[in-house]
């Protein structure tokens, strides 16, 4: 059974450490980052063996490994993946220990079922009449810059972290606090996913040109739009299963 090395659970080098928090902070108008604890660190790490698939569908983790891989205490270590069944990340078994999810089509569709819905909900409140974009789509204009510069990178890691990134700040301009928070609880289960597109996409550039349409449409289009540009954005659950 492959263990989670600190080589693999990307935490050892100062471009991965702690990489999910570094791009948000690439954003103008990104929060001040609190102190991370363990915990939070041990849940990176798996997050992101997960996404990178050191960690498979139905793999077996025991707090036990874990601790000894990232050389923390077992605290910490229960912790992490405690946060991570109730997300459903994780699953229980029959044996010792939880076993990574298994990101089927079945389970893909029902994400991004839940997805479109409270995406649009949050376009729907950042297109309405009144509200200022600009300082929305020039934070966009930025993460799409970025997004860019790393197309040829093949950094699946990376470029994932820049499209969650793109979807928050989307989440945060819409000034619905509740709608955002049900948004980031989906956020690790659609950076698994989002690295596996990344990583089997034929054309980075075409999904860099994605979401500057995405932009365009923020710039010019309609609340009567959201509908059929979402969809188009997020591709059919199938299509995006059929590349994990």
């Amino acid at each position: 059974m492959a263990t989670v090395t600190k080589k693999q659970g990307l935490g050892d080098d100062g471009a991965r450490g702690s990489l999910l928090g570094d791009v948000r902070t690439m954003r103008p108008l990104s929060p001040i980052e609190r102190g991370r604890t363990t915990t939070d660190e041990v849940e990176e790490r798996l997050i992101l063996a997960i996404a990178r698939g050191d960690k498979a569908a139905g793999e077996r983790i025991t707090e036990a490994e874990l601790a000894s891989a990232l050389n923390v205490s077992r605290v910490p270590a229960r912790e992490a993946m405690q946060k991570l069944l109730l997300r459903g990340i994780l699953v229980g078994g029959s044996q010792r220990g939880l076993r990574v999810a298994d990101y089927s089509p079945q389970r893909i569709g029902e994400l991004f079922e839940l997805r479109f819905a409270i995406e649009k909900i949050i376009f729907q409140h950042v297109m309405r009449p009144g509200h200022a974009r600009d300082s929305l789509i020039a934070d966009l204009e930025i993460i799409v810059e970025r997004m860019r510069e790393l197309s040829g990178s093949g950094d699946p890691i990376l470029l994932s972290s820049v499209d969650l990134d793109f979807h928050r700040t989307v989440a945060m301009h819409s000034e619905n606090v509740l709608a955002a928070q049900i948004w980031e609880g989906l956020a690790q289960h659609m950076f698994i996913v989002f690295c596996r597109d990344w990583s089997s996409a034929s054309d980075r550039t075409g999904e860099v040109r994605l979401h500057e349409r995405l932009v365009d449409f923020l710039r010019n289009g309609s609340v009567d739009q959201i509908d059929d540009v979402l969809a188009g954005h997020f591709r059919e659950p199938s299509a995006r299963a059929d590349s994990v």
